[in-house]
C-alpha cells in the first residue's frame, strides 16, 4: 500500500523557519497548509507570469542569436 505522505527537500534554514510556525501541536502538514491558503496561488502565479512578461518585453527586436547569447546557448 502506498503511502499517503511525502518527503520533501528542503534547505536547514528553509527547515528551522518552518519550526518556528510549528506551534500548538500542528502538523508539518497542517502548517504547510495554513501558510498556503494565506497566499493563494494566483497570487503566486501572478508574480511568476509578471515576470515572464517582464523578460519577454526584454527580448523583443532582438534576433534568435542574440536572445540565444544571452542565454548561453550560444
Amino acid at each position: 500500500m502506498k503511502s499517503k505522505y511525502r518527503s520533501v527537500a528542503v534547505r536547514r534554514a528553509t527547515f528551522e523557519r518552518l519550526k518556528d510556525y510549528k506551534m500548538g501541536g500542528a502538523t508539518f502538514d497542517e502548517v504547510l497548509n495554513q501558510l498556503m491558503d494565506a497566499l493563494p496561488i494566483e497570487e503566486v502565479s501572478e508574480e511568476v507570469l509578471a515576470e515572464h512578461r517582464r523578460r519577454l518585453k526584454d527580448l523583443r527586436g532582438r534576433s534568435w542569436k542574440q536572445v540565444r547569447k544571452s542565454l548561453g546557448d550560444d
